[in-house]
Order: C-alpha cells, then structure tokens, then sequence
C-alpha cells in the first residue's frame, strides 16, 4: 500500500504538485505538429513551453526550463519530426527539477512502429540500454527485462545533449539532499519516465544526494517489462501517496483510466479473464456478439475492424506472455464514455479516453494534442497480423 511520507511540495500556484507536474509533461508534446531539422523543432518548441509556462504560471508557479527541450530524429527513416521529446524544468520555491518525456507524436511512424509497437522482443535491463551519451552505474546488476521499444526510447533519451550535455550530466550536477526530482510522461512517456529514472539509479541520484525525494509520475502508460523490472522498480521507487491529495495524489505508480485502450497494452489486450472492462478491449460475447470496453457494437463492420486491430496487437506479444503492468491507480471517468455504434465513435471514444479525460480527471484545461485515427478499415487492420 502506498505510505503517505512525502515531505510538501508547492510551487507556489493554485494547482497542486499533481496537476503541476502533469501539465510539464504535457508541454512536452508541443512540438507534434512541427516539421524540420532536430535544432529547428528544438528552437520553436523552446519557446512554445516557455510561453505555457509563462502563460500558466498563476496555475504551475514560476518555472524556468533549464535544460533541453532536445529532440531526436530516427536518422534511418529520414525524420523531419519529433520523435523524442525530453526537458526538464526547475521551480524555485519549492527546489522541484521535472524531467518531462514526450508521449508518441501522432506524426511520427517511428514512434508508432518502433517504439510503441515494439514488443515482441525483450531486452535485458539495464545491460541491454547502452547509451553513447551516458554511462551505465558502475556494479550495475540485472533487473529484469523491458520491450526493444522502451530500451530503444531510453537509449534516445539518454544520447540527447544540450549544451550544458546529457540529461544524466545535468542531474549529477544538481543532486541536492534539499531538491526534489520527478520524472513524468503521458502515453508512451510514461512508460519512458520510469524506465529512464530506473536506468538513471544511482548514476544521476541516489536516496542520500536527493534527500529521498526522486518520484516519478507516468500516465496512461503501456506496460514496459516483465515481473523481474517491476520487483526491481518498486524497491527504488515504492509507491507513495500525498496527504490531502484526493483521486490522484500518487507517484510511483501509473495512474490510468479505466476506458484508456492504451494502458491495456501489453497485459490486457484479449483473452484475459474475466471478460470485462478492466480487463479486454474487445471479445466476443456468448451469443457471438462483440463486446468492448465501450460496450457491445452491433455493427458488423466497426467489429470485424476493431477485432482485427486488437488481435493485430495481441499477436506482437510473446507466449507466455511477460508482460507486468508497473504499479497502478486506475480511475473512472466522471463521465464514462458514451456507447459506440461505428468505427468513427469508436476511435472518438479511444482519443477522448486517452487524453481529455486525463485532463478532466486531474482538473486542468484540455491540452491541445490530438490523435491520428488508429483504427481503420477491417482491410487494413487485417494487413497489420
């Protein structure tokens, strides 16, 4: 059960130190819908999370970005978007440092298919994360295994330099027993922020340098690793909760909705029993209907598409599956989906699910990010097994 130990953190705005440090990790995906070389993304969008920080800071406190944003382009593919996003940003009143990892850029097929996707091949933890940029703790031991996906989006992560150097350099130089240090992202980074703070332990900090106070703080994330990267994260970052933070005053845990798609990845996809909303996304119901987390859809066609793009998923992970979702709060909508009847309410459904009812549930205005339509024509999800 998680220990109610953390000292207060206030930034000094009217939001909490939740809906503060959620909204830093939505900032970072700012840059989706930019185009160009990796110093150009990183010019723009340094000035588009300058402004919301600037624009919010009656909500967040004062923060100032003091390393990053860097971004990284998959060279392989001749990128001209942001695959990777990562910054981090500082507060002054309350000595806070956020490193803030961007979700998956809906404009980007590296993101989709490299990393999300990427699953089907585990990679030994941390040995398997070999960064150029960043140096692997001295004595490390093994702990686990995570997706090719996430130790390919770590390895991105931990190459990126600003002009002060790498992300673990900075933090090195700023470890305080006085400073507090949180590692936070959405969707696929949230299942990048504690891989990332784990590879980092105790390189970048240890529990004497930070004075105790590293968290991290994913939402809506997929699951990363197998039970032995799980054990190995909740010895480091037990899960903890915040006095008079009702909901969600949780870190070290992912906090996910019960109607997200996402999060079902790689553990409750189908065939997982019970059959229920907490558990598949879709399955077929006794009398050979199709039933989903959204409710039964009688459309023949929107089921036969979402049954093919689940299985489509489903087919990537190994058998026996390794797959342990990481520590989790799970909340209900206040106001849960409406039934779906076609694939175009279906897809509404999931992109609502995935990202305005984060915002509705933590309380701050809705973010601007939007997703791409996933699922398509039974055609083309049949193309994906």
């Amino acid at each position: 059960m998680p220990t109610n130990d953390i000292q207060a953190i206030n930034p000094g705005g009217s939001y909490n130190i939740i809906q503060t440090v959620y909204q830093l990790s939505r900032f970072s995906n700012l840059g989706d819908g930019l185009t160009g070389s990796a110093s150009d993304i990183q010019t723009q969008l340094a000035k588009l999370i300058d402004g919301k920080l600037s624009a919010n800071s009656q909500q967040l406190g004062t923060w100032t970005r003091v390393w990053g944003p860097c971004v990284y382009q998959d060279a392989a593919s001749n990128s001209n978007v942001a695959d990777n996003v990562l910054y981090v940003a500082y507060n002054t009143q309350a000595n806070c440092y956020v490193v803030a990892i961007a979700g998956t850029n809906g404009n980007s097929n590296y993101d989709a298919k490299t990393l999300d996707d990427n699953v089907s091949t585990l990679i030994a933890f941390p040995f398997g994360i070999t960064p150029t940029n960043s140096t692997m703790p001295p004595g490390a031991i093994s702990r686990g295994n995570v997706s090719q996906g996430a130790a390919l989006g770590t390895t991105n992560l931990l190459n990126l330099q600003d002009t002060t150097g790498s992300v673990q350099s900075f933090l090195n130089a700023k470890a305080s027993s006085n400073a507090t240090l949180i590692f936070t992202g959405h969707s696929l980074g949230g299942s990048l922020s504690p891989t990332l703070a784990y590879w980092l332990y105790p390189t970048a900090f240890d529990t004497a340098r930070w004075g105790h106070q590293v968290f991290v703080l994913p939402t809506a994330a997929p699951a990363t690793g197998d039970q032995g990267f799980v054990n190995g994260f909740k010895a480091i970052f037990p899960p903890k909760a915040l006095s008079g933070i009702a909901n969600y005053g949780f870190f070290n845990q992912v906090i996910w909705n019960k109607f997200d798609v996402v999060p079902h990845s790689w553990t409750n996809l189908e065939k997982v029993l019970p059959y229920n909303a907490e558990n598949d996304v879709i399955w077929k119901g006794d009398d050979g209907s199709f039933q989903t987390l959204y409710g039964e859809i009688d459309d023949a066609f929107a089921a036969t598409a979402i049954y093919l793009f689940v299985q489509s998923k489903y087919n990537l992970i190994p058998t026996p599956n390794p797959y342990v979702r990481l520590p989790a709060q799970m909340f209900i909508p206040s106001q849960p989906p409406p039934p779906v009847t076609d694939l175009n309410s279906f897809n509404n459904a999931m992109a609502q699910e995935h990202l305005q009812a984060y915002d509705s549930f933590f309380g701050v205005p809705s973010n601007e990010k939007k997703m791409k339509t996933i699922v398509s024509t039974p055609q083309a999800a049949a193309a994906a097994i």
